[in-house]
């Protein structure tokens, strides 16, 4: 028998940084993993799908996409991660644990792998005790309820993203953020894609117009998109399958690919023993301090056993465990976990979102464990009626956010009204634009919007694929949740997940400069309409100030710029040619000065 006063159940995102926090803290350490030291995220899911994705858009062949795949990821071996634990003092375990008492872990050591130090038998067993147990066993893909499925070639995600195959016609089963990527990568690469969504849209979990202009991409790039039907039935033929949907539809293709759930994988750990009941689906109760929820405390979970479906996520909620483990007090706040969808245009989520989903806004988005082509959670987790949410309820047990859920037309008008009354928040009119009220009393939300197109950067590069909405809680005057289409969006949106998470006002917000020419000025658009300061409102605040634009005001400039203005503008009637319409708003001075011909000295700073 070994004594620890840490073993970690799991060697993912999640069981990796807690082990190496915690030994780094001057704990003894075990770490008990099967599979690959790492998780499915360097090997088989965000890097991979996001190489492929990389080398597709640069037009590579498909040949070259593997071969690089295959130096991304280290060609599966996880060797050097393994030696970079026990460099930290993490004493790794090739095996699978079972918790035998309160206190003690049995651990069945992987076929050929070595005894521990200490605590090992002959009949490869190993016994540790403990101090703290840390549950980071990850999760699982599961097999839809299909006839005939165990009989047709099919892949799960991970095998999809480490095959070298590209099959000529491929069924991607599922339209969360795992199937649209695959299905984006692998049409990109030539294979004859169809994407099966039994809902009427893809990301069903993120607002309508995510799914839509992301479906709009998918068909460009030659995929056919199936949505609103279930599948039903798979047969086996000569050239592969044929997979049935409700409705009749029958469509051939050489290989099914499984990108419809995935559950926490929690099976034959003997969570019995501390007294927890759980079924399959079923994410772990915690607290907002990671702890789990009835076992008497010192049981700690963190990553997608939690229902915490995001890499970057499990990242953090190892960092939370590995606080409280130390003795420093630390709590959770999950009300601005990023989602992503890194397609071409990408999508980006964060925080709350007005709609009818009652997903999670974690487990909603369809994603699995590393948010990347490992899976789709989309309607796959039970959290229980009996969970909490709220940030810093420490001892209360934590689910993920729920999703807003739409009003009813009935009711609409008279929270609207409501909402109107002393919030500045609804102050630019976008009461009338989409406000939701969430269920149990939740935050009414206010909806501005943004079309990418109607920024310099989308007129320069002739691209209006991009749409972006911000949320605001009415009531409070903060921004509560945002999502984004286009362009690497997660690159531009990124200080939307710091202006939630630090509560930042939406006043404030309104008033931050964009770089010129960037797509981050749409947030401009949006956050003055959402704070009430576009438009009129602000011509009528300049001319309360005495403030306005320089050309309307007397103020003294360079020569050269006072001669630009004072010099003679054509009438309209005048001018040969039409004028050439600008994406952007302009006074009298600017538009004359765009309409002549410019040269430019050498030194010019233009």
């Amino acid at each position: 028998m070994a004594a620890f006063d840490v073993v970690v159940l799991g060697g993912g995102t999640a069981g990796v940084h807690v082990a190496t926090e915690v030994a780094g803290g001057g704990k003894t350490v075990a770490l008990v993993e099967a599979g690959l030291i790492g998780g499915e995220s360097p090997y088989l899911a965000c890097l991979p799908s996001n190489s492929l994705l990389l080398s597709a858009s640069r037009g590579e062949p498909w040949e070259d996409a593997v071969a690089r795949r295959a130096e991304v990821t280290g060609g599966l071996d996880d060797s050097a991660a393994a030696q970079r634990l026990n460099r930290a003092g993490v004493q790794v375990i090739r095996g699978t644990g079972r918790i035998a008492a309160p206190g003690t872990v049995e651990v069945t050591r992987a076929q050929g792998a070595p005894a521990p130090p200490a605590g090992g038998t002959a009949s490869g067993t190993t016994t540790l005790t403990y101090s703290d147990l840390v549950i980071a066993t990850g999760c699982e893909p599961v097999a839809p309820p299909i006839e005939g499925l165990s009989d047709i070639p099919a892949w799960t995600t991970a095998q999809s993203l480490s095959s070298p195959d590209l099959p000529r016609r491929l069924i991607v089963l599922g339209g969360g953020p795992a199937g649209c990527e695959l299905t984006q990568m692998y049409a990109s690469f030539g294979s004859q894609v169809t994407l099966v969504e039994a809902e009427p849209r893809l990301l069903p979990g993120e607002p309508a117009f995510a799914g839509e202009i992301l479906a709009a991409a998918l068909r460009r790039a030659g995929a056919e998109i199936r949505l609103g039907s279930r599948a039903t039935k798979a047969e086996r033929t000569a050239d592969g399958l044929t997979l049935a949907l409700e409705d009749g539809t029958r469509i051939d293709a050489a290989r099914l690919l499984l990108a419809s759930g995935r559950r926490p994988r929690l099976g034959g750990l003997g969570l019995d023993v501390l007294g927890l009941e759980v079924t399959p689906g079923m994410a772990l109760p915690t607290t907002t301090r990671c702890e789990v929820a009835g076992t008497g405390g010192r049981v700690w979970a963190a990553g997608d056993v939690t229902g915490t479906t995001h890499t970057h996520a499990s990242h953090y909620q190892a960092d939370v465990v590995a606080a409280n483990i130390l003795g420093r007090h630390r709590e959770a706040d999950y009300s601005a976990i990023p989602r992503c969808v890194f397609t071409t245009p990408s999508v980006f989520a964060v925080g709350a979102i007005p709609g009818e989903a009652e997903e999670t806004a974690g487990a909603g988005d369809g994603q699995d464990a590393d948010h990347s082509p490992g899976a789709d959670h989309s309607r796959d987790t039970d959290h229980g009626p009996d969970t909490d949410h709220s940030p810093g309820n420490g001892g209360r047990t934590r689910r993920m956010l729920r999703i807003a859920r739409a009003p009813s037309a009935e009711a609409a008008p008279a929270e609207a009204a409501s909402a109107a009354e002393g919030s500045p928040v609804t102050q630019g009119g976008s009461a009338a634009q989409g406000g939701t009220v969430a269920q149990g009393g939740g935050p009414r939300l206010v909806t501005a919007r943004a079309r990418l197109g109607d920024t310099a950067r989308g007129y320069l590069g002739q691209d209006d694929l991009g749409r972006l909405e911000l949320y605001a809680d009415a009531g409070t005057g903060v921004l509560a949740g945002a999502v984004a289409v286009g362009p690497d969006a997660a690159s531009w949106m990124s200080e939307v997940t710091l202006a939630i998470r630090a509560k930042i006002p939406v006043a404030v917000l309104a008033d931050v400069v964009h770089a010129f020419p960037t797509y981050g000025e749409a947030l401009e658009t949006a956050l003055r309409e959402l704070a009430g300061t576009g438009g009129s409102t602000t011509r009528a605040d300049q001319q309360e100030k005495g403030t306005g634009t320089l050309s309307e005001l007397d103020i003294e400039t360079p020569e050269g710029d006072a001669i630009e203005q004072h010099q003679e503008v054509i009438a309209d009637e005048a001018v040969a040619s039409p004028r050439r319409e600008v994406p952007f708003d302009v006074n009298e001075a600017d538009a004359a000065e765009q309409e002549r011909a410019v040269g430019f000295d050498d030194d010019d700073y233009r």
